[in-house]
Protein backbone atom coordinates (compact mmCIF):
# COMPACT_ATOMS: atom_id res chain seq x y z
CA UNK A 1 0.00 0.00 0.00
CA UNK A 2 1.60 3.41 -0.85
CA UNK A 3 2.23 6.01 2.04
CA UNK A 4 -0.39 8.77 1.65
CA UNK A 5 1.06 11.94 3.88
CA UNK A 6 -1.47 13.60 5.41
CA UNK A 7 -2.17 17.15 6.28
CA UNK A 8 -2.12 17.75 9.90
CA UNK A 9 -5.26 17.97 11.00
CA UNK A 10 -6.24 21.43 13.04
CA UNK A 11 -7.88 22.23 15.99
CA UNK A 12 -11.23 23.48 16.47
CA UNK A 13 -13.60 24.40 18.93
CA UNK A 14 -17.57 23.83 18.74
CA UNK A 15 -19.51 26.93 20.28
CA UNK A 16 -23.24 27.14 21.34
CA UNK A 17 -25.64 26.66 18.54
CA UNK A 18 -26.47 30.39 19.16
CA UNK A 19 -27.69 32.09 16.27
CA UNK A 20 -26.03 36.38 15.97
CA UNK A 21 -27.70 38.70 14.57
CA UNK A 22 -26.77 41.78 13.36
CA UNK A 23 -28.89 45.00 14.84
CA UNK A 24 -28.73 48.76 12.84
CA UNK A 25 -26.04 50.80 15.22
CA UNK A 26 -26.94 48.57 18.27
CA UNK A 27 -23.81 45.34 18.19
CA UNK A 28 -24.85 41.98 18.55
CA UNK A 29 -27.80 40.43 19.81
CA UNK A 30 -27.85 36.89 20.25
CA UNK A 31 -30.95 35.21 20.70
CA UNK A 32 -31.86 32.86 23.12
CA UNK A 33 -30.44 29.93 24.09
CA UNK A 34 -27.31 28.74 25.96
CA UNK A 35 -23.72 30.88 25.30
CA UNK A 36 -20.75 30.15 25.45
CA UNK A 37 -17.50 32.75 25.74
CA UNK A 38 -16.47 33.17 21.65
CA UNK A 39 -12.76 34.46 20.61
CA UNK A 40 -14.86 35.96 18.21
CA UNK A 41 -16.29 39.80 18.87
CA UNK A 42 -19.34 40.06 16.41
CA UNK A 43 -19.03 43.76 16.12
CA UNK A 44 -22.67 45.07 14.50
CA UNK A 45 -22.58 46.80 11.15
CA UNK A 46 -24.90 49.76 10.03
CA UNK A 47 -27.54 48.64 7.13
CA UNK A 48 -30.32 49.08 5.99
CA UNK A 49 -31.77 46.06 6.20
CA UNK A 50 -31.09 43.39 9.28
CA UNK A 51 -28.80 40.54 7.73
CA UNK A 52 -27.12 37.40 9.13
CA UNK A 53 -23.35 38.07 10.44
CA UNK A 54 -22.50 37.12 6.80
CA UNK A 55 -19.25 34.94 5.35
CA UNK A 56 -18.65 32.95 2.84
CA UNK A 57 -17.15 29.70 2.49
CA UNK A 58 -13.58 29.41 0.72
CA UNK A 59 -12.57 26.36 -1.03
CA UNK A 60 -16.19 25.75 -1.63
CA UNK A 61 -17.84 26.29 -4.85
CA UNK A 62 -20.89 29.00 -4.49
CA UNK A 63 -24.04 28.97 -6.50
CA UNK A 64 -26.99 31.10 -6.44
CA UNK A 65 -30.08 33.07 -7.73
CA UNK A 66 -32.45 32.37 -10.95
CA UNK A 67 -31.78 34.24 -13.96
CA UNK A 68 -35.00 33.27 -15.47
CA UNK A 69 -35.95 37.12 -15.10
CA UNK A 70 -32.87 38.22 -16.47
CA UNK A 71 -32.21 39.15 -20.62
CA UNK A 72 -29.43 36.79 -21.02
CA UNK A 73 -30.34 33.06 -21.17
CA UNK A 74 -27.40 30.97 -19.82
CA UNK A 75 -27.73 27.10 -21.11
CA UNK A 76 -25.29 24.61 -19.37
CA UNK A 77 -23.16 23.41 -21.65
CA UNK A 78 -22.31 19.63 -21.29
CA UNK A 79 -20.05 18.18 -18.70
CA UNK A 80 -18.51 15.93 -21.52
CA UNK A 81 -17.48 18.64 -23.61
CA UNK A 82 -14.08 18.44 -25.00
CA UNK A 83 -11.04 19.85 -22.73
CA UNK A 84 -9.79 21.50 -25.62
CA UNK A 85 -11.76 23.87 -26.52
CA UNK A 86 -11.88 25.42 -22.68
CA UNK A 87 -8.01 25.73 -23.11
CA UNK A 88 -8.12 29.58 -23.78
CA UNK A 89 -9.57 29.67 -19.66
CA UNK A 90 -9.54 26.89 -17.73
CA UNK A 91 -6.21 26.53 -15.89
CA UNK A 92 -7.10 24.34 -12.98
CA UNK A 93 -5.17 24.47 -9.52
CA UNK A 94 -2.18 22.85 -9.22
CA UNK A 95 -3.21 21.46 -5.72
CA UNK A 96 -6.52 19.17 -6.90
CA UNK A 97 -8.51 18.74 -3.99
CA UNK A 98 -8.19 15.32 -2.44
CA UNK A 99 -10.47 13.18 -0.72
CA UNK A 100 -8.73 12.94 3.08
CA UNK A 101 -7.65 9.38 3.97
CA UNK A 102 -6.64 7.68 7.26
CA UNK A 103 -2.70 8.06 8.22
CA UNK A 104 -1.45 4.38 7.82
CA UNK A 105 2.30 3.83 8.78
CA UNK A 106 4.34 2.35 5.93
CA UNK A 107 6.34 -0.40 6.64
CA UNK A 108 8.39 -3.06 4.22
CA UNK A 109 8.16 -6.09 6.07
CA UNK A 110 6.84 -10.22 4.59
CA UNK A 111 3.54 -10.93 6.05
CA UNK A 112 4.80 -14.16 6.60
CA UNK A 113 8.73 -14.33 6.30
CA UNK A 114 8.75 -18.25 6.82
CA UNK A 115 6.04 -19.26 3.51
CA UNK A 116 7.47 -15.96 1.34
CA UNK A 117 10.76 -17.55 1.34
CA UNK A 118 9.48 -21.05 0.56
CA UNK A 119 7.32 -19.76 -2.44
CA UNK A 120 10.28 -17.78 -4.12
CA UNK A 121 12.01 -21.24 -5.32
CA UNK A 122 9.88 -20.14 -8.70
CA UNK A 123 11.81 -16.17 -9.67
CA UNK A 124 7.94 -15.62 -11.67
CA UNK A 125 6.69 -15.26 -8.64
CA UNK A 126 7.58 -12.40 -7.77
CA UNK A 127 5.80 -10.54 -10.38
CA UNK A 128 2.11 -11.49 -9.35
CA UNK A 129 0.48 -8.38 -7.51
CA UNK A 130 -0.66 -10.68 -5.10
CA UNK A 131 2.89 -12.23 -3.82
CA UNK A 132 4.22 -8.41 -4.14
CA UNK A 133 1.71 -7.38 -1.29
CA UNK A 134 2.69 -10.04 0.75
CA UNK A 135 6.18 -11.18 0.46
CA UNK A 136 7.83 -7.61 -0.53
CA UNK A 137 10.84 -8.33 1.42
CA UNK A 138 11.71 -11.52 0.21
CA UNK A 139 11.03 -9.81 -3.91
CA UNK A 140 13.62 -7.30 -2.41
CA UNK A 141 11.85 -4.35 -2.84
CA UNK A 142 12.63 -3.83 0.59
CA UNK A 143 16.35 -3.62 -0.11
CA UNK A 144 15.51 -1.57 -2.91
CA UNK A 145 13.95 1.21 -1.25
CA UNK A 146 16.03 1.50 1.12
CA UNK A 147 19.19 1.44 -1.58
CA UNK A 148 17.35 4.47 -3.35
CA UNK A 149 18.30 6.76 -0.70
CA UNK A 150 21.61 7.07 -2.28
CA UNK A 151 19.91 9.46 -5.06
CA UNK A 152 17.87 11.14 -3.08
CA UNK A 153 14.48 10.62 -1.01
CA UNK A 154 13.34 6.69 0.19
CA UNK A 155 11.27 5.65 -2.62
CA UNK A 156 8.40 3.66 -1.64
CA UNK A 157 8.33 0.32 -4.47
CA UNK A 158 4.91 -1.82 -4.51
CA UNK A 159 5.22 -3.53 -7.97
CA UNK A 160 6.86 -4.83 -10.20
CA UNK A 161 6.33 -2.32 -12.76
CA UNK A 162 8.05 0.25 -10.12
CA UNK A 163 10.89 -2.69 -9.73
CA UNK A 164 11.72 -2.67 -13.09
CA UNK A 165 11.41 1.39 -13.05
CA UNK A 166 14.25 1.37 -9.94
CA UNK A 167 16.40 -1.13 -12.29
CA UNK A 168 16.44 1.74 -14.84
CA UNK A 169 17.53 4.28 -13.02
CA UNK A 170 20.19 2.62 -11.32
CA UNK A 171 21.51 2.08 -14.88
CA UNK A 172 20.96 5.50 -16.13
CA UNK A 173 22.75 6.91 -12.59
CA UNK A 174 25.89 4.28 -13.39
CA UNK A 175 26.59 6.26 -16.80
CA UNK A 176 26.34 9.18 -14.81
CA UNK A 177 29.07 7.92 -12.22
CA UNK A 178 30.97 6.14 -15.13
CA UNK A 179 31.01 10.08 -16.43
CA UNK A 180 29.69 8.83 -19.64
CA UNK A 181 27.12 12.02 -19.86
CA UNK A 182 29.08 13.93 -16.97
CA UNK A 183 29.42 17.26 -19.19
CA UNK A 184 25.58 16.73 -19.47
CA UNK A 185 24.84 17.03 -15.79
CA UNK A 186 23.71 20.81 -14.50
CA UNK A 187 24.78 19.96 -11.05
CA UNK A 188 25.12 16.80 -9.00
CA UNK A 189 23.07 18.28 -6.08
CA UNK A 190 19.97 18.47 -8.57
CA UNK A 191 20.11 14.75 -9.50
CA UNK A 192 18.12 13.78 -7.25
CA UNK A 193 14.66 12.07 -6.33
CA UNK A 194 12.99 15.35 -3.47
CA UNK A 195 10.12 13.12 -3.45
CA UNK A 196 8.92 9.53 -2.56
CA UNK A 197 6.46 8.54 -5.06
CA UNK A 198 8.70 9.78 -7.92
CA UNK A 199 8.83 6.25 -8.75
CA UNK A 200 5.30 5.41 -8.62
CA UNK A 201 4.54 9.13 -10.70
CA UNK A 202 6.97 7.70 -13.17
CA UNK A 203 5.15 4.35 -14.04
CA UNK A 204 2.24 6.14 -13.90
CA UNK A 205 3.78 7.99 -17.50
CA UNK A 206 4.05 11.55 -15.69
CA UNK A 207 8.13 12.11 -16.78
CA UNK A 208 6.21 12.46 -20.34
CA UNK A 209 3.06 13.89 -19.75
CA UNK A 210 3.82 17.95 -20.98
CA UNK A 211 1.97 19.31 -17.88
CA UNK A 212 3.76 17.76 -15.35
CA UNK A 213 7.14 17.89 -17.09
CA UNK A 214 8.56 20.72 -15.37
CA UNK A 215 7.45 19.25 -12.08
CA UNK A 216 9.06 15.93 -13.03
CA UNK A 217 12.56 17.17 -13.98
CA UNK A 218 13.27 19.52 -11.16
CA UNK A 219 11.17 16.99 -8.53
CA UNK A 220 12.78 13.47 -9.84
CA UNK A 221 15.13 13.71 -12.06
CA UNK A 222 16.97 10.25 -11.83
CA UNK A 223 13.57 8.46 -12.31
CA UNK A 224 12.68 10.28 -15.16
CA UNK A 225 16.49 10.39 -16.36
CA UNK A 226 16.60 14.06 -16.76
CA UNK A 227 19.61 14.98 -14.58
CA UNK A 228 21.01 16.49 -17.97
CA UNK A 229 18.33 18.88 -18.71
CA UNK A 230 17.01 22.43 -17.43
CA UNK A 231 14.16 22.73 -15.31
CA UNK A 232 12.77 26.38 -14.61
CA UNK A 233 11.24 24.56 -11.86
CA UNK A 234 14.72 24.00 -9.99
CA UNK A 235 14.99 27.86 -9.46
CA UNK A 236 12.36 27.35 -5.93
CA UNK A 237 14.22 24.39 -4.59
CA UNK A 238 16.15 26.15 -1.68
CA UNK A 239 14.80 29.09 -2.30
CA UNK A 240 12.60 29.80 0.81
CA UNK A 241 14.95 32.56 2.02
CA UNK A 242 14.78 34.90 -1.27
CA UNK A 243 11.27 34.70 -1.34
CA UNK A 244 9.17 37.61 -0.54
CA UNK A 245 5.87 37.43 1.81
CA UNK A 246 2.46 39.05 0.88
CA UNK A 247 2.32 39.55 5.07
CA UNK A 248 5.06 40.63 7.87
CA UNK A 249 3.65 39.73 11.88
CA UNK A 250 1.36 42.56 12.48
CA UNK A 251 0.15 43.18 8.59
CA UNK A 252 -2.57 41.12 8.78
CA UNK A 253 -4.70 43.15 11.68
CA UNK A 254 -3.90 46.35 9.77
CA UNK A 255 -5.06 45.59 6.63
CA UNK A 256 -8.85 44.46 8.46
CA UNK A 257 -8.25 47.86 10.73
CA UNK A 258 -7.90 49.90 7.89
CA UNK A 259 -10.65 48.77 5.99
CA UNK A 260 -12.73 48.72 9.15
CA UNK A 261 -11.91 52.76 9.70
CA UNK A 262 -14.45 53.26 6.54
CA UNK A 263 -17.15 51.05 8.23
CA UNK A 264 -19.80 52.45 10.66
CA UNK A 265 -18.40 50.95 13.22
CA UNK A 266 -15.57 52.80 13.51
CA UNK A 267 -16.51 55.16 16.30
CA UNK A 268 -17.54 52.11 18.62
CA UNK A 269 -14.17 50.26 17.70
CA UNK A 270 -12.70 53.07 19.02
CA UNK A 271 -14.35 53.53 21.83
CA UNK A 272 -13.44 49.72 22.64
CA UNK A 273 -9.93 49.50 22.10
CA UNK A 274 -9.94 47.75 19.25
CA UNK A 275 -8.67 50.17 16.78
CA UNK A 276 -6.29 53.10 18.55
CA UNK A 277 -5.74 56.56 17.39
CA UNK A 278 -1.88 55.89 16.52
CA UNK A 279 -3.45 52.83 14.11
CA UNK A 280 -5.24 55.33 11.60
CA UNK A 281 -3.46 56.97 8.80
CA UNK A 282 -4.27 60.16 8.32
CA UNK A 283 -3.12 60.21 4.92
CA UNK A 284 -5.73 57.44 3.80
CA UNK A 285 -8.73 59.89 3.78
CA UNK A 286 -9.26 59.52 -0.49
CA UNK A 287 -8.84 55.54 0.38
CA UNK A 288 -11.55 55.57 3.14
CA UNK A 289 -13.73 57.65 0.94
CA UNK A 290 -13.48 55.16 -2.04
CA UNK A 291 -14.46 52.45 0.63
CA UNK A 292 -17.42 53.59 1.73
CA UNK A 293 -19.42 53.37 -0.67
CA UNK A 294 -19.08 49.62 -0.46
CA UNK A 295 -20.53 49.78 3.04
CA UNK A 296 -18.07 47.64 5.14
CA UNK A 297 -19.37 45.86 7.34
CA UNK A 298 -17.29 44.34 10.16
CA UNK A 299 -18.91 40.84 11.49
CA UNK A 300 -15.85 40.23 13.80
CA UNK A 301 -12.52 41.02 15.09
CA UNK A 302 -10.76 37.65 16.65
CA UNK A 303 -10.55 37.08 14.11
CA UNK A 304 -11.65 39.39 11.42
CA UNK A 305 -14.48 38.60 9.22
CA UNK A 306 -16.08 41.95 6.95
CA UNK A 307 -18.20 42.13 4.49
CA UNK A 308 -18.64 44.83 1.55
CA UNK A 309 -21.61 45.59 -0.77
CA UNK A 310 -21.87 46.21 -4.33
CA UNK A 311 -18.43 45.54 -4.84
CA UNK A 312 -19.26 43.62 -8.22
CA UNK A 313 -21.70 45.10 -10.57
CA UNK A 314 -24.75 43.43 -11.89
CA UNK A 315 -22.81 43.56 -15.21
CA UNK A 316 -19.69 42.31 -13.85
CA UNK A 317 -21.29 39.23 -12.01
CA UNK A 318 -23.25 38.03 -14.86
CA UNK A 319 -20.04 38.15 -17.24
CA UNK A 320 -18.43 35.71 -14.59
CA UNK A 321 -21.08 33.50 -14.35
CA UNK A 322 -21.49 33.17 -18.38
CA UNK A 323 -17.53 32.52 -18.12
CA UNK A 324 -17.75 29.72 -15.81
CA UNK A 325 -20.50 27.71 -18.21
CA UNK A 326 -18.78 28.79 -21.09
CA UNK A 327 -15.70 26.69 -19.33
CA UNK A 328 -18.14 24.14 -17.89
CA UNK A 329 -18.30 24.13 -14.08
CA UNK A 330 -17.24 20.64 -12.68
CA UNK A 331 -18.05 18.44 -9.77
CA UNK A 332 -15.45 19.86 -6.75
CA UNK A 333 -14.05 17.39 -4.68
CA UNK A 334 -13.07 17.94 -0.69
CA UNK A 335 -9.54 18.83 0.70
CA UNK A 336 -8.90 20.14 4.26
CA UNK A 337 -7.29 20.37 6.92
CA UNK A 338 -10.85 19.71 9.27
CA UNK A 339 -11.83 16.11 9.58
CA UNK A 340 -15.01 15.37 8.42
CA UNK A 341 -17.88 15.00 10.49
CA UNK A 342 -20.23 12.73 8.55
CA UNK A 343 -17.92 10.14 7.09
CA UNK A 344 -19.73 8.69 4.18
CA UNK A 345 -21.40 11.31 3.32
CA UNK A 346 -20.73 13.50 0.28
CA UNK A 347 -18.33 16.83 1.62
CA UNK A 348 -18.85 18.73 -1.50
CA UNK A 349 -21.51 18.52 -4.03
CA UNK A 350 -20.97 22.29 -5.66
CA UNK A 351 -19.32 22.87 -8.96
CA UNK A 352 -16.88 24.85 -9.66
CA UNK A 353 -13.82 26.19 -12.30
CA UNK A 354 -10.77 27.91 -12.00
CA UNK A 355 -10.16 31.07 -14.67
CA UNK A 356 -7.49 32.67 -15.71
CA UNK A 357 -8.63 36.31 -15.79
CA UNK A 358 -5.46 37.70 -17.28
CA UNK A 359 -6.72 39.97 -20.40
CA UNK A 360 -10.79 39.88 -19.56
CA UNK A 361 -11.17 43.32 -19.01
CA UNK A 362 -13.98 42.97 -16.61
CA UNK A 363 -12.54 40.38 -14.51
CA UNK A 364 -8.75 42.61 -14.72
CA UNK A 365 -11.45 45.44 -12.95
CA UNK A 366 -12.20 43.41 -10.53
CA UNK A 367 -8.57 42.19 -9.13
CA UNK A 368 -7.92 45.68 -10.01
CA UNK A 369 -10.00 47.02 -7.02
CA UNK A 370 -9.64 43.82 -5.10
CA UNK A 371 -5.90 44.79 -4.75
CA UNK A 372 -7.02 48.25 -4.01
CA UNK A 373 -8.79 46.85 -0.76
CA UNK A 374 -6.61 44.16 1.22
CA UNK A 375 -2.88 45.98 -0.80
CA UNK A 376 -1.52 42.41 -1.84
CA UNK A 377 -0.32 42.79 -5.45
CA UNK A 378 -2.71 39.84 -7.76
CA UNK A 379 0.91 37.92 -8.25
CA UNK A 380 0.00 36.12 -4.85
CA UNK A 381 -3.41 35.14 -5.22
CA UNK A 382 -4.62 31.80 -7.14
CA UNK A 383 -6.85 32.11 -10.58
CA UNK A 384 -10.58 32.58 -9.97
CA UNK A 385 -12.36 29.92 -8.90
CA UNK A 386 -15.56 30.24 -10.37
CA UNK A 387 -18.52 28.02 -8.59
CA UNK A 388 -22.11 27.02 -9.20
CA UNK A 389 -24.51 25.39 -6.30
CA UNK A 390 -27.67 23.88 -7.52
CA UNK A 391 -30.40 23.20 -5.11
CA UNK A 392 -29.65 21.16 -2.37
CA UNK A 393 -25.62 21.63 -2.86
CA UNK A 394 -23.45 22.31 -0.09
CA UNK A 395 -19.63 22.31 0.97
CA UNK A 396 -19.44 21.12 4.90
CA UNK A 397 -17.05 22.47 7.21
CA UNK A 398 -13.55 22.66 6.01
CA UNK A 399 -10.61 25.20 5.66
CA UNK A 400 -9.06 26.79 2.84
CA UNK A 401 -5.52 26.49 4.87
CA UNK A 402 -3.55 23.15 3.82
CA UNK A 403 -0.22 22.42 5.65
CA UNK A 404 0.68 20.62 2.76
CA UNK A 405 1.32 24.45 1.15
CA UNK A 406 4.24 25.28 3.51
CA UNK A 407 6.66 23.07 1.86
CA UNK A 408 5.89 24.59 -1.61
CA UNK A 409 7.24 27.60 -2.65
CA UNK A 410 3.61 29.74 -2.69
CA UNK A 411 3.32 28.93 1.16
CA UNK A 412 -0.02 28.70 2.52
CA UNK A 413 -3.39 30.30 2.05
CA UNK A 414 -3.53 33.80 4.27
CA UNK A 415 -6.75 35.20 3.04
CA UNK A 416 -9.77 34.64 1.71
CA UNK A 417 -11.58 37.18 -0.54
CA UNK A 418 -14.81 35.35 -1.54
CA UNK A 419 -17.66 37.58 -4.03
CA UNK A 420 -20.95 36.73 -4.21
CA UNK A 421 -22.77 37.19 -7.40
CA UNK A 422 -26.57 36.30 -7.16
CA UNK A 423 -29.18 36.85 -5.03
CA UNK A 424 -29.99 33.32 -3.65
CA UNK A 425 -33.48 32.77 -3.57
CA UNK A 426 -33.31 30.32 -0.26
CA UNK A 427 -30.26 28.92 1.32
CA UNK A 428 -27.18 29.06 0.35
CA UNK A 429 -25.21 31.51 3.52
CA UNK A 430 -21.81 30.96 4.54
CA UNK A 431 -21.31 29.77 7.75
CA UNK A 432 -18.84 29.89 10.83
CA UNK A 433 -19.44 27.18 13.32
CA UNK A 434 -16.75 27.95 15.14
CA UNK A 435 -17.98 31.55 15.87
CA UNK A 436 -21.26 31.38 17.69
CA UNK A 437 -22.86 30.12 13.51
CA UNK A 438 -21.75 33.77 12.22
CA UNK A 439 -23.19 33.62 8.61
CA UNK A 440 -23.52 35.59 5.63
CA UNK A 441 -26.28 35.55 3.35
CA UNK A 442 -25.71 35.79 -0.30
CA UNK A 443 -26.52 39.03 -2.05
CA UNK A 444 -25.09 39.90 -5.72
CA UNK A 445 -22.35 41.81 -5.41
CA UNK A 446 -21.01 41.28 -2.25
CA UNK A 447 -18.07 39.92 -1.35
CA UNK A 448 -17.11 38.75 2.26
CA UNK A 449 -13.26 38.86 3.53
CA UNK A 450 -11.52 36.41 6.17
CA UNK A 451 -8.06 35.29 7.02
CA UNK A 452 -7.07 32.00 7.13
CA UNK A 453 -3.57 32.35 9.16
CA UNK A 454 -2.41 34.41 12.50
CA UNK A 455 -1.79 38.24 12.73
CA UNK A 456 1.48 36.98 14.48
CA UNK A 457 2.14 33.92 12.69
CA UNK A 458 1.19 34.25 8.75
CA UNK A 459 2.41 30.33 8.54
CA UNK A 460 0.21 29.57 10.91
CA UNK A 461 -3.59 28.20 10.55
CA UNK A 462 -6.17 30.84 12.19
CA UNK A 463 -7.79 27.85 14.12
CA UNK A 464 -11.59 29.63 14.64
CA UNK A 465 -12.14 30.16 10.22
CA UNK A 466 -13.23 26.64 9.67
CA UNK A 467 -16.95 27.21 7.87
CA UNK A 468 -19.13 25.42 5.20
CA UNK A 469 -21.51 26.39 2.35
CA UNK A 470 -24.78 25.96 3.70
CA UNK A 471 -27.46 23.86 1.38
CA UNK A 472 -29.00 26.18 -1.67
CA UNK A 473 -32.78 25.06 -0.54
CA UNK A 474 -34.42 27.38 -3.59
CA UNK A 475 -32.92 28.44 -6.61
CA UNK A 476 -29.43 28.72 -7.47
CA UNK A 477 -26.22 30.60 -6.28
CA UNK A 478 -22.87 31.53 -8.06
CA UNK A 479 -19.99 33.08 -6.28
CA UNK A 480 -15.48 33.66 -7.30
CA UNK A 481 -13.38 32.25 -4.29
CA UNK A 482 -9.91 34.58 -4.58
CA UNK A 483 -7.24 32.93 -2.67
CA UNK A 484 -4.14 34.82 -1.56
CA UNK A 485 -1.09 32.90 -0.74
CA UNK A 486 2.29 34.14 1.67
CA UNK A 487 4.23 33.92 -1.34
CA UNK A 488 4.09 34.71 -4.91
CA UNK A 489 1.65 32.36 -6.41
CA UNK A 490 1.36 33.08 -10.71
CA UNK A 491 5.06 32.56 -11.22
CA UNK A 492 5.14 29.17 -9.86
CA UNK A 493 1.59 27.85 -10.88
CA UNK A 494 2.23 29.18 -14.96
CA UNK A 495 5.37 27.06 -14.39
CA UNK A 496 3.46 24.45 -13.36
CA UNK A 497 5.99 24.03 -10.51
CA UNK A 498 3.65 24.59 -7.33
CA UNK A 499 4.17 21.25 -6.02
CA UNK A 500 7.63 21.05 -5.56
CA UNK A 501 9.40 20.78 -2.43
CA UNK A 502 11.41 24.08 -1.33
Amino acid sequence: TTLMLLASCCFSQTYASTSVKVQNNSGVEASSGEEEESNMKCAGATQQETQTCDTEDDDNYEEESDFDNEDVDYEEEEEEEEDDSNDEYDEESDYEDEDEEDYEEYICEDEDEVECQSMLLNDNECEEADTVERCKASCGFCAAEEASEAYGVKQQISSWEMMEEWNELQLYMSRIEAGEIDDEIIRDDECRNHQDLCIKWAVDGECGIPAERNHMIAMCSPVCQTCHLESPCTQFIGAEDNRTPALQPGDLNKLFKRIATASDSFDRLQLEGIIKTDEINTEDGEWVEWMKQYQPNVLGVDPWVVTLDNFVTAEEAKHLIGVGFELGYETSTFHSNGVSKNAGVPYRTSKGVFYQWHGDNAAEQIMERIERVVGIPPIYAEDMQLLKYEEGEYYKYHHDYHAGHLQSPIGPRILTFFLYLNDVEEGGETKFEDLDNLTVTPKTGRVVIWPSVLDDDPLEIEDWTFHEAMPVIKGQKFGSNLWYHQYDYQTPHRLRCTEILI
